[in-house]
């Protein structure tokens, strides 16, 4: 039987289980979205069972060590899971936490502390190498680099620490790096990666101009990737504003147009069994409202079997995060 609610489209497939991957919640810039903000959107149709939780540099704590101080946002990740004791959606089941990965082995202890605040919701680490010198493109703020680490020894040395503990680490990355990412993940082929945000595809600055030939690039950059057998994709993302899609669907059909090549191709070159859906809530909420953007996903990948959705939808986050 089909959801319906007014004045809104119906819901794609209700019953299929969806874990959501990739949420923040947060106090930026005067927009508030914790617990009570993504409850509502979760709860509004689609069978959302369970999210996890990624880093986004909310309420470090003031440990005098800096290394140390996002422990805090593990801390307020947890007090946020607790304000949904007793609702059916599992909120922050898993905690993609921050670590300074470029601290390389002297990073170990840092990762144990997290994990035991994390009182076993720790699954791994989101770190976000993504770099481009566009001064419109590229980031140039707080938590992000201010050059290319991928090939730095101890961003290398700290992946290995976090392969040891059976972490996963997230990789936010541009699509002009995607090579450097295959290169980086065959050199730790013990260590489980996820490529967040179908890998960055930019669309601003100037890539701006440039649609065709930067799919052309990333699509390549992206079937080079999947040869590597440690790496599973994220698809989510899209809706960040430097991948150029300026504008605010109001039905799914519109995210299927213009972003059905990009899932689709991800889909295609990784495969079901090694791709991930998550919202990434509230970034891209700029774009569509939950219920919109999950119908879009799921018509995306309408022509899938039950068993192939039900893994991108769920079953691989379950599986890849070690949900309880």
């Amino acid at each position: 039987m089909t959801a319906t609610h007014p004045e809104q489209e119906p819901i794609l497939f209700p019953e299929l289980p969806v874990v959501d991957s990739h949420i923040h919640l947060w106090d930026r810039t005067g927009f508030d979205y914790f617990a009570a903000e993504f409850l509502a959107d979760a709860t509004d149709g689609h069978n959302v069972e369970a999210s996890v939780y990624v880093e986004c540099n909310m309420h470090y704590s003031d440990d005098p060590r800096p290394e140390y101080q996002p422990i805090g946002e593990t801390l307020f990740a947890l007090a946020e899971a607790g304000r949904a004791e007793g609702h059916a959606h599992r909120l922050n089941q898993g905690i993609l936490f921050a670590a300074d990965l470029l601290m390389g082995e002297a990073v170990a202890p840092v990762l144990d502390a997290q994990i035991e605040a994390g009182q076993g919701r720790c699954a791994g680490v989101r770190f976000r190498v993504a770099y481009d010198d566009d001064p419109v493109a590229g980031y140039h703020e707080i938590g992000y680099q201010a050059g290319d680490v991928l090939e730095s020894p101890a961003f290398e040395a700290a992946a290995r620490e976090l392969a040891r503990r059976g972490l996963v680490l997230d990789l936010w990355a541009f699509h002009t790096q995607l090579e450097r990412v295959r290169a980086f993940a065959e050199r730790v082929p013990e260590l489980s990666i996820v490529l967040d945000h179908v890998g960055g595809p930019l669309g601003v600055g100037r890539y701006e101009s440039l649609v065709d030939e930067v799919f052309a690039d990333w699509s390549r950059g992206i079937t080079l990737l999947a040869q590597a057998p440690n790496v599973q994709v994220k698809l989510s993302g899209l809706g960040i504003s430097r991948m150029g899609f300026n504008f605010q669907a109001t039905r799914s059909d519109q995210l299927v147009a213009a972003w059905g090549r990009y899932v689709r191709h991800c889909v295609a070159a990784f495969g079901p069994e090694r791709s991930i859906f998550g919202s990434n809530f509230p970034v891209d909420r700029r774009v569509a409202g939950y219920r919109t953007l999950l119908n879009g996903y799921k018509k995306m990948l309408a022509d899938l079997s039950d068993d192939e959705r039900l893994a991108i939808f769920s079953g691989n986050a379950r599986k890849t995060y070690r949900l309880r």
